[in-house]
Parts: structure tokens; sequence; C-alpha cells
């Protein structure tokens, strides 16, 4: 009754029926981070969490919180070659190019080894083929200096990045869809330099 009454108030004045409340206790009872689409809604189990997030008044067609919706222009996903740039939007671009002497990377701040700012080094054996694309439900990584994994969302919070700009921050992507780096913001660490003889990635995240 609790959760019936809770999607009530999030669905818009749409109707809640008892299918719908039982596909979200299906999402309470069952473990892993899954969502469904409901009236008016989405419900997202993100870990011990059950969240409704209301859809958008005036949206026409199938409503993702992701950022993938009619009319979005916040939603991409693009290919960047090594070396290659690739227009985020008209004021961002992200870089990519191989290091001719990876013994350079010794270098660079600690901040680019972390990703934390506008340049990243990783390894280049790992990213044979990359993309940009902005987060999705359920995105987790593991931060350089953090020792485990991390929800996106949770280190959007940490960093104090603002809700309305989350879909905005590009993510640099492996071909198996592992995020590599979160752009100005922390790369994994399965991707961090740790051998001077490794070959090395730049990577940069151009804005005014």
């Amino acid at each position: 009754m609790a959760l019936w009454r809770a999607m009530r108030a999030a669905a818009g004045g749409r109707e809640v029926g008892y299918r719908h409340v039982a596909a979200a206790m299906d999402l309470v009872l069952e473990p892993g981070d899954r969502a469904i689409d409901v009236p008016g809604q989405r419900v997202e189990r993100i870990g011990g969490r059950l969240v409704l997030v209301s859809r958008p008044a005036g949206l026409r067609g199938r409503w993702r919180p992701d950022g993938n919706n009619n009319g979005d222009a916040h939603a991409f996903r693009l290919a960047l070659a090594v070396p290659g740039e690739v227009a985020v939007s008209d004021t961002t671009r992200l870089t990519a190019e191989a290091m001719d002497d990876p013994s350079g990377a010794a270098a660079m701040d600690a901040a680019a080894a972390a990703g934390r700012g506008r340049t990243a080094l990783v390894r280049a054996d790992l990213c044979a083929s990359l993309a940009v694309r902005n987060r999705r439900p359920g995105d987790r990584f593991r931060p350089v200096g953090v020792g485990g994994s991390k929800k996106l969302q949770d280190w959007f919070v940490d960093r104090k990045v603002a809700r309305v700009e989350r879909s905005r921050v590009p993510l640099v992507v492996d071909e198996a869809d592992r995020i590599v780096w979160v752009a100005g913001h922390g790369i994994d660490e399965a991707f961090a330099v740790t051998d001077a003889a490794q070959g090395v990635l730049l990577l940069r995240l151009r804005q005014p």
C-alpha cells in the first residue's frame, strides 16, 4: 500500500494498477540493479533502494532517465579514434593520442595519472577501441585511489557535480562498455598506468 501510494504520487495523474505495483515489488525482492517503466515514471532498484523517477510532462514516446529520450540533446555515444578527436557539444571536445615516449608519462602530475582534471593517462593495450557517451543507469567504476567499486551516481555526489550536469559529463568507454575515464573526474584503476614501459594513451578534455 505504501509503495502504491508513492507510485501514484509520482505518476502525475496516470493510473497505477496492481500489476504495476507487483512489478515494482519484484525489483525489491530480487537482487541486482534493474529498472522498469510504469505509467508516468520509471522504477529503479539501485543497491538497497527503490527509486521512483517521474516522467517529464509533455514527453512523447518511451522515456529513459539515462538521457536517451526524444528531444533530449544531451544523449550521446560517439566513436573515439586513436589518434582522434570527437565533439561532444559546441564547447566540449575529447581527444586521444598515443604518447610516443611512454617514459614521458612519469613527468605528468598525479592528477593526470588519476584522471582528475582535463588530462588522463591510460593503458594503450586495454584501449584498442574507444567511445564517448553519457551516463547510463547502473554505471559503476573503480576510481584510482578509492580501493573499490563505486556507483557513478555516488561519485558525482562525492565530487559535488550538479545534478543537471551529470548526464553531460563525457564518459570514455572501451569496446566492452567499461568506463575508462569519467572525463575531468577520474579513471578506472584497471586502466591506470602502473609501469613506465606500458604503452600510454593521453586523453584530453577540451572546454573553454
